[in-house]
């Protein structure tokens, strides 16, 4: 993927927000919630089977009562198990897998209604949200009592000799959007209620995504552990699956953070500049 767009991007936000905005104010946060994904075991973010508990801190810059932007870590766990679905192709696949998801992210807020936590006169307002994430993943195949990394292994032929598939990169670019609910408890607390999903540019954040191997080339430059967890279907032992179809590689996948934020403002004083002229025209 080229990243010069992008960077190029967000150097011409950062121009735009540097520029002295209005009523300005800064804010920490604490995030609790949930995380999920969708691939090819989960199909969607917003199943309840796949949510696992999640957190994150942020640091927020308003620059004005309408638009701010944060700086925030994220850390959650996504995961899901073929055989807890009713879809005969899952059950007959027998996967599973857990990665943990550790983002960075800048994000941008647009406040519907006028809102800061610091501005004395703010209540409450709906807010969307976009901007760009870095995460780190790493899937891993539960055996016995173990949880065994998946990428090193190729288990859909990744690095083998005869196939044209590289490893995939476990650390990676997102495009989070979403949007959620701010409420002011206090003269400096706020609350807010948001669901942010995350585009990704991997349909690998499962393990899953094309075709299985050939056994024979498997075994022989990757070792047992990756004939075992490549095809754990019940005829395993056999060259059945053979370049047979083991996920759907026309979907990339995608992961989400939800859930309560709480945040709390280091600013003291709040003075806003545009109050003089709406007074005058009102």
């Amino acid at each position: 993927m080229n990243l010069k767009p992008v960077a190029a991007w967000i150097t011409a936000i950062f121009l735009f927000i540097s520029i002295r905005g209005i009523a300005q104010s800064s804010e920490v946060g604490l995030i609790l919630g949930v995380s999920s994904y969708k691939g090819d075991i989960i199909h969607s973010v917003f199943d309840p089977s796949g949510f696992h508990p999640a957190g994150g801190i942020y640091w927020r810059r308003s620059v004005s009562n309408h638009w701010s932007y944060r700086l925030g870590v994220h850390y959650g766990t996504i995961g899901g198990d073929d055989a807890q679905s009713d879809d005969p192709f899952q059950l007959y696949r027998n996967l599973n897998f857990r990665s943990r998801i550790l983002e960075g992210s800048l994000i941008f807020e647009f406040n519907f209604f006028e809102y800061q936590t610091a501005n004395p006169v703010s209540t409450w307002s709906p807010y969307i949200l976009g901007g760009i994430g870095f995460y780190k993943f790493n899937p891993k195949a539960s055996l016995g009592d173990d949880w065994v990394e998946l990428q090193p292994l190729g288990t859909e032929g990744q690095g083998l000799a005869g196939y044209e598939r590289k490893k995939y990169k476990r650390f990676q670019m997102s495009i989070p959007f979403g949007g959620g609910l701010k409420i002011k408890l206090a003269q400096r607390i706020g609350i807010a209620f948001e669901a942010g999903v995350r585009r990704t540019f991997t349909d690998y954040l499962d393990d899953i995504s094309t075709t299985y191997p050939r056994k024979d080339l498997l075994l022989t430059q990757n070792g047992p552990l990756a004939v075992i967890l490549s095809d754990r279907s019940v005829d395993q032992l056999t060259d059945h699956n053979d370049d047979r179809q083991r996920g759907d590689a026309a979907h990339n996948d995608w992961y989400m953070f939800a859930g309560i934020h709480l945040s709390f403002t280091l600013s003291k004083k709040y003075t806003d500049s545009c109050k003089p002229f709406r007074e005058k025209f009102k």
